[in-house]
């Protein structure tokens, strides 16, 4: 075996091998020494830190980016954040994985769980393995029913489904997230049955919220089924809204937006979220930056989960 000193000669013969995909036989043949030599030598590149050899394993938990974390925790006020990515698996995915993995750590010390609507979220239920807690938790929606954003694939309720997973019954609200009037949003939290719901939701130990950004994916059907007319929309655009959390919008220095927008939601409103014990917020997708980085402005956000490309931009835009 050679000597310590013969660093020059492991590190060609650790190029030739791991980054030239030569075999041990043609590595000895370049290098004018045994195929036993060059075995040996591999294996001194390996113990001495000069070839670190590192498995990925595409089907494994999400790997985690503890200096993404660190700054997302120095420029937010989150007390928690995870910051995912993983080989050949979309960014959605990872974040699903890993926010499904959370609550699966938390779960069972919650005594009640309130749930929003949009993609990530459903890709999290999705994910979410049977607990069948003892005794279970109170399901509750965070906001009312929003047709295909508050349904997994099988047409199932996300609430509904993570409410099975849980082993427990969902509180559901007969109601739509968002509405036309006003008027219309004012008399229905005045009925009971809706009142009783959105007051428990209020109080929940535990709310996921998926993180909207103005202009993708759900935000936009949000303003659409609001249907503002012209000096509406005009005070709604004059107000910059850049992302929305249960279909509250916020601009790009986490300040909620006041009329018209909030008052045409049947939700918790933005005040009882900051009261919440513990908000989990979860995005992916690097198109989502601009309000992703409002919504964590807000301090409405206890821990975050988001892929690193995100992430990255996230703090880019600090």
């Amino acid at each position: 075996m050679p000597a310590p000193r013969d660093t020059a000669l492991i590190v060609r013969a650790a190029r030739l091998y791991y980054e030239q995909g030569r075999s041990q036989t043609e590595v000895a043949q370049e290098l004018n020494l045994s195929r036993s030599n060059v075995s040996r030598i591999l294996t001194q590149a390996r113990d001495r830190g000069i070839v670190e050899i590192t498995i990925h394993d595409p089907e494994g938990p999400p790997r985690r980016d503890s200096a993404l974390e660190a700054a997302l925790r120095a420029a937010f006020s989150v007390r928690e954040a995870h910051v995912v990515s993983a080989p050949r698996m979309p960014g959605i995915e990872a974040v699903a994985r890993e926010s499904a993995a959370l609550i699966t750590d938390r779960a069972p010390q919650m005594r009640s769980i309130g749930l929003s609507w949009g993609q990530t979220v459903q890709s999290i239920v999705a994910h979410l393995e049977s607990l069948h807690l003892r005794p279970p938790p109170r399901v509750l929606p965070l906001v009312g029913g929003h047709s295909a954003m508050d349904q997994l694939d099988s047409g199932e309720s996300v609430l509904r489904v993570l409410a099975s997973r849980l082993g427990a019954r969902p509180e559901t609200l007969y109601a739509p997230a968002v509405l036309e009037s006003a008027t219309t949003v004012r008399s229905l939290r005045s009925e009971s049955s809706i009142g009783a719901i959105l007051e428990a939701a209020a109080q929940v130990e535990l709310a996921i919220v998926g993180i909207g950004s103005t202009g993708f994916y759900s935000s936009p059907h949000i303003v659409q089924q609001m249907n503002l007319d012209e000096d509406e929309a005009s005070a709604f655009a004059a107000q910059e809204p850049v992302g929305d959390v249960c279909a509250r919008f916020v601009d790009a220095a986490g300040r909620p937006l006041g009329s018209p927008s909030s008052e045409r939601v049947l939700a918790v409103t933005f005040e009882e979220l900051l009261g919440i014990p513990e908000v989990l917020g979860v995005a992916a997708g690097i198109e989502k930056a601009p309000g992703v980085t409002g919504v964590l402005r807000s301090g409405v956000v206890d821990t975050v989960v988001l892929d690193a490309e995100l992430a990255r931009e996230v703090l880019a835009r600090v």
